[in-house]
């Protein structure tokens, strides 16, 4: 019965961690505190959103990158400018963590993680 929980519990964290690149254009900050309760609808700060705001069952800041589909949508800071030049959508997409197994050394369970798309 252990070995089940436990086998369990790994398969949903592990599908909890790679739901929340698709849902949050492809990062997330895991480490950046909680917001205080503000009311109904999405809390923004900047270019990051808090992911339960929009109904994303994960405790963590998604972020929408400048120019991408996210960020002219909806209106952030930058909607109108990418910062890698168009070279990707994904925060961390142009830096040595990318592609993925480029940096083994990595830490992956707290600061901004990056499906580098």
């Amino acid at each position: 019965m252990k070995r089940f929980l436990i086998t369990t519990s790994v398969v949903l964290a592990s599908l909890a961690i790679t739901a929340v690149p698709a849902l949050a254009d492809s990062c997330a900050n895991v480490s950046r505190a909680a917001p205080s309760p503000t009311g109904p609808g999405p809390i923004i700060k900047g270019n990051w959103v808090w992911l339960p705001s929009i109904g994303v069952p994960v405790d963590a800041w998604g972020f929408a990158p400048p120019g991408t589909i996210d960020s002219t949508a909806f209106g952030f800071p930058g909607a109108n400018g990418n910062y890698t030049n168009g070279q990707t959508s994904s925060l961390l997409g142009v830096s040595a963590n990318c592609p993925p197994g480029a940096n083994a050394n990595r830490q992956t369970d707290h600061g901004i993680q990056s499906g580098c798309e």
